[in-house]
């Protein structure tokens, strides 16, 4: 049987036992309400976009109109944005019952269910320093360049990323912080999900600085996971809420909404 250990740095703690708090305060819930505590995640904007007077982005309003569809799920604590290393601790550990937009992985599959309905399709992209422009057709391709990969910490797909002989420099999960390195020679390359890479360049003013190269890496589903400790009504529920909102085109809406900002 596979055994998958999560191993987190020791800020995890303080703050799994934080939301263990958050959760253990919650009211009452009426007969056959769901109070879901999930976590914002950091840095992976337009998903989730922090430092606002409330959630925004991607996935806050995924959890509006799941909440639309089913009066009975409430979410709450994602006014609150940590790292993705904290989320699936608070999965693994019950503290948070929900995440929203994340890969498949292992890590995953051990600690939640995975609602089988996607949200949207991941994209990767490489990003240069402006004025590299050699073409890289495919991950082999980049594999035997052997150059160094900055990507954010924690990413479902470091594993795979390594797994073909590249270098990855994953010290920080900000994914600002990435582009910046490439920027200044650390790391020919940021590896980074499509919307994520356009919303920072843009907002941050590096288009005369970095190079978006064409290709596209690696397009793969994201998903909803729930906790193996949550409700057992929850995952029926949010199932059943997201197939009604793919249905309608709401989750597409949703998407492009924020991915046309970029």
């Amino acid at each position: 049987m596979l055994s998958i250990t999560v191993t987190l740095p020791a800020m995890a703690v303080p703050l799994a036992l934080a939301a263990a708090g958050m959760l253990a305060c919650l009211p009452a819930a009426a007969s056959g309400q769901l109070t879901v505590p999930i976590l914002a995640q950091e840095s992976v904007a337009p998903k989730w976009i922090a430092g606002q007077a409330k959630p925004q982005g991607i996935c806050a309003d995924v959890l509006a109109a799941i909440e639309n569809i089913d009066p009975r799920i409430r979410f709450v604590g994602h006014d609150r944005a940590r790292s993705l290393a904290v989320i699936e601790d608070s999965l693994a550990r019950g503290t948070v019952w929900g995440a929203c937009a994340l890969v498949d992985s292992p890590v995953r599959k051990h600690i939640a269910a995975r609602v089988s309905v996607p949200l949207y399709e991941a994209r990767y992209r490489l990003a240069a320093a402006a004025g590299d422009t050699e073409a890289v057709a495919s991950l082999d391709d980049l594999a035997r360049r052997k150059p160094l990969v900055n990507t954010p910490r924690g990413s479902g797909y470091i594993a795979e990323l390594k797994s073909r002989g590249l270098e990855i420099d994953d010290s920080t999960g900000d994914s600002l912080t990435n582009l910046r390195k490439t920027i200044h020679g650390h790391g020919r390359y940021t590896y980074l999900n499509e919307p994520s890479m356009m919303y920072y360049i843009r907002t941050a003013g590096l288009e005369h600085k970095l190079t978006v190269l064409p290709a596209v890496f690696n397009p793969s589903y994201t998903y909803f996971w729930v906790s193996k400790r949550a409700d057992p009504a929850l995952a029926p529920a949010i199932e059943a809420a997201l197939a009604k909102l793919k249905a309608s085109g709401e989750l597409a809406r949703i998407y492009n909404r924020w991915t046309s900002l970029r």
